[in-house]
């Protein structure tokens, strides 16, 4: 992460409720450092993601109840991994929304965390997570979506992919906030795993900055909430990635020595799926 890279909020307090805009809450978990988002409106309530099993999830939907007997409208998952809807359970009966290319991608993915675990022995989340039974979203959209919670609508817009195929964004206009998911990270540098494409994250990213003011408070999908000009100078590091991704693929450079070579904004050894995913999307086939 870039040393001018700053949250707008200073808050480290894990597990309570911060509002970062007009009813617009976001609560923090020390598992993964997983941010979580609550919007309040007239005639309902609003979650962003859910968490990394149903224990979690159940844990989330009693914490709801800390600030609102309304009911849940919907949950919105802002992409598929495992982090942020193996909670999803936990919200029977209530619509859950995201892209319409997470219940294709879900299955899959879900098998490959749950595999995982089975060998991760000292994660506290283990036995949590093999419980648990993946629920997928049952409303999905492919460009844009509206959440009506009685005197505010909630936006939901995808806007290209980056750390997925199907990350989305979630506005509340009138709270001038943005939930990001994982396409904005502040604990830590931007997750390029074996479904991201570096390719397309940093003109996914300019798409975004175009829904925010000076004001805008963005929640990432992991750390404190942060603003414009954070999201502005996390994408020039995106940028950078790519830029080199295409240089090395353009010369014929082999994967190893793309990562071992380049003068990467992030740790070269998190890169490596990033330098794989691009050279198989930059090279012609």
């Amino acid at each position: 992460m870039s040393a001018s890279l700053r949250p707008v909020s200073s808050d480290d307090t894990y597990a309570e409720w911060l509002e970062v805009g007009d009813r617009c809450f976001v609560r923090r978990y020390e598992y993964l450092d997983v941010s979580c988002s609550l919007v309040l409106g007239e005639v309902g309530a609003l979650v962003v993601d859910t968490r990394a099993s149903l224990e979690q999830g159940r844990e989330l939907a009693e914490q709801v109840r800390e600030l609102t007997t309304l009911p849940v409208s919907a949950v919105v998952n802002t992409h598929v991994h495992f982090d942020h809807l193996f909670g999803n359970g936990a919200f029977a009966g209530v619509p859950v929304i995201a892209h319409e290319s997470v219940p294709v991608e879900l299955p899959a993915h879900g098998a490959r965390i749950q595999k995982a675990y089975e060998t991760e022995l000292d994660d506290p989340d283990r036995e949590a997570a093999l419980a648990t039974v993946v629920v997928p979203p049952d409303v999905t959209f492919s460009s844009v979506w509206a959440v009506d919670l009685g005197d505010r609508h909630v936006e939901l817009a995808y806007l290209g992919r980056g750390h997925t195929a199907g990350d989305i964004v979630v506005r509340v206009p009138d709270a001038d906030v943005v939930c990001a998911g994982d396409l904005v990270e502040e604990s830590a540098h931007p997750s390029y795993g074996s479904d991201c494409y570096p390719l397309e994250w940093a003109s996914t990213l300019e798409s975004v900055s175009e829904l925010l003011g000076p004001t805008t408070v963005i929640v990432p999908g992991h750390g404190r909430a942060v603003d414009k000009e954070f999201v502005l100078q996390q994408r020039l590091d995106v940028v950078d990635v790519a830029e080199q991704i295409r240089e090395f693929a353009a010369a014929g450079a082999s994967v190893d020595d793309a990562v071992r070579r380049g003068s990467w904004p992030y740790p070269r050894d998190d890169l490596r799926d990033a330098v794989t995913r691009g050279f198989a999307h930059a090279l012609p086939r």
